[in-house]
C-alpha cells in the first residue's frame, strides 16, 4: 500500500522527473502536472493527498494556484517549491495556507520529513485520532510524526529526526515485503523512544501511543519459518 498520493506541479520536466523518481522509490504514488491548470484539474478530481507546488510557473504561478487550491479544499496540504532567491515569497505563502516550503536544490531528508508530517496532519484531522488499525505501518509513521512535532526544537533536531527517519524506513520496508528490515527499524524506534523519555523529551502519553503503534506493526509482520 502506498504511503500517499503526491501531485508534483512544476513546468520544468527535469524537476518533475527527479521528484517523481525519488518519491515513487520511497513508496508514494506520484502524479505530475506541468501547469497550474493541470494541477487544479487533478485536485478537483481528488487525485492528490499532497501537492508539491513550484512558486514560479508561466500562466498561473504557484501563488495563484495555491489560492485556488485553498478555495477548492482545505484538506490537501501544499508544500511550495522555490529557488533560493524566492525564499521570502515562499514564506509569505505560509500565510496563504501552504504547509511548508523547500528550496532548490533539494534537501531530500528535509523534504521527506515535511511530506510525511503534512500527511500525518491530514490523517490526524480526518480521524481525530490514530490511523485505523488495519493499516498499522501508516499508523506507526503518523503516530511518530505527531509525537515528534510536539517536541521542543532541540529534541526534534536530535532524537526526533531520527525517530521520523526510522518510522519512514520501517513503513517502507514493510510495504516492500522486507519484514526483517522493518523489524530492525522497529527496534531502533523503541530504543530512540526510551532515550527521548529518559531525557524528558516525550510525555508519557505520547510514548504510550507510539509503543502501541510499534506493537501493532510488529504483530503484522510475518512469523519467521
Amino acid at each position: 500500500m502506498a504511503l500517499g498520493r503526491i501531485l508534483v506541479v512544476d513546468d520544468e520536466a527535469p524537476v518533475r522527473e527527479v521528484l517523481t523518481e525519488y518519491f515513487a522509490t520511497e513508496g508514494y504514488d506520484v502524479e505530475v502536472a506541468g501547469s497550474g491548470i493541470e494541477a487544479l484539474t487533478a485536485i478537483r478530481d481528488g487525485r492528490a493527498d499532497l501537492v508539491l507546488l513550484d512558486v514560479r510557473m508561466p500562466g498561473l504561478d504557484g501563488v495563484q494556484v495555491l489560492r485556488r487550491i485553498r478555495e477548492l479544499t482545505e484538506s490537501v496540504p501544499v508544500i511550495m517549491v522555490t529557488a533560493n532567491e524566492d525564499a521570502g515569497l515562499a514564506k509569505e505563502t505560509l500565510k496563504l495556507g501552504a504547509f511548508d516550503y523547500v528550496a532548490k536544490p533539494f534537501d531530500f531528508d528535509y523534504l521527506d520529513r515535511a511530506v510525511a508530517a503534512a500527511l500525518a496532519r491530514v490523517a490526524e484531522k480526518a480521524a481525530a485520532g490514530p490511523v485505523p488499525d488495519d493499516d498499522p505501518w501508516k499508523r506507526l509513521a503518523h503516530t511518530v510524526f505527531r509525537a515528534v512535532r510536539a517536541m521542543g526544537q532541540t529534541a526534534r533536531t536530535s532524537t526526533g529526526e531520527r525517530l521520523e527517519t526510522a518510522a519512514l524506513a520501517a513503513a517502507r520496508g514493510a510495504a516492500a515485503g522486507r519484514g526483517a528490515v522493518a523489524g530492525e527499524d522497529l527496534a531502533e524506534i523503541a530504543m530512540l523512544l526510551d532515550l527521548a523519555a529518559e531525557f524528558g523529551d516525550l510525555p508519557a502519553a505520547d510514548r504510550a501511543l507510539v509503543e502501541s503503534a510499534i506493537e501493532a506493526a510488529r504483530r503484522s509482520l510475518p512469523v519467521p519459518r
